[in-house]
């Protein structure tokens, strides 16, 4: 998947001239990226809109305006852009009472260890990003990717396939099953 480049970024008077239906186009995509995985968890697969989207709406947000400053926003935003064979996502633990997420967090610190993709039974773990959280408890929003070989994709094509998003933790034990549309948005990722 091709990733954002400097001349493509808009200046903040041009977005903002072209923002509500490019938000509400952004928002339709979003959606169909959006897995929820048990009552705590949520996926949003991401790919070149949605962090094309994220890098605008950063430099809107933070009046960025110096080219060295948007290039940083786009090297951290490209980063979540999945490559050949790779699902990219960001993932939301979700609780609104403080004490309860702080409590829940601490007890799923190892978490990574217990998350994959599963491809027709074939658990494909995913990688967190190492720069996320502390020793004592898990960050409520984490960075994962899932690199699959090129037979593990194909899977995605079949309509007979069975593809779920998996948690095995003691404390947190949940699939999600693909539908038929969720892996035809998701072959298009590691294809495209």
């Amino acid at each position: 998947m091709k990733k954002i480049t400097l001349s493509e970024i808009l200046n903040i008077a041009e977005y903002e001239k072209i923002r509500p239906e490019f938000r509400k186009r952004i928002m339709g995509i979003k959606d169909l990226r959006r897995l929820h995985v048990g009552p705590f968890i949520t996926y949003l697969f991401e790919n070149y809109d949605t962090m094309y989207y994220q890098v605008e709406e950063m430099m809107r947000a933070e009046r960025i305006v110096n080219d060295d400053d948007i290039m940083k926003e786009i090297n951290a935003y490209n980063e979540l852009i999945p490559g050949a064979n790779q699902l990219s996502a960001s993932m939301f633990i979700a609780i609104d009472d403080k004490p309860k997420r702080t409590k829940f967090l601490q007890s799923i610190i190892n978490l990574p260890e217990h998350t994959f993709i599963t491809v027709n039974n074939k658990n494909i773990p995913a990688q967190f990003d190492s720069r996320q959280g502390s020793p004592e408890q898990l960050s409520s929003v984490q960075y994962v990717k899932f690199n699959l070989t090129p037979e593990d994709v194909e899977e995605f094509s079949s309509a007979s396939s069975v593809i779920k998003l998996t948690f095995t933790h003691p404390d947190y034990s949940h699939e999600y099953e693909l539908s038929a549309e969720d892996k035809s948005t998701l072959y298009g990722d590691m294809t495209s």
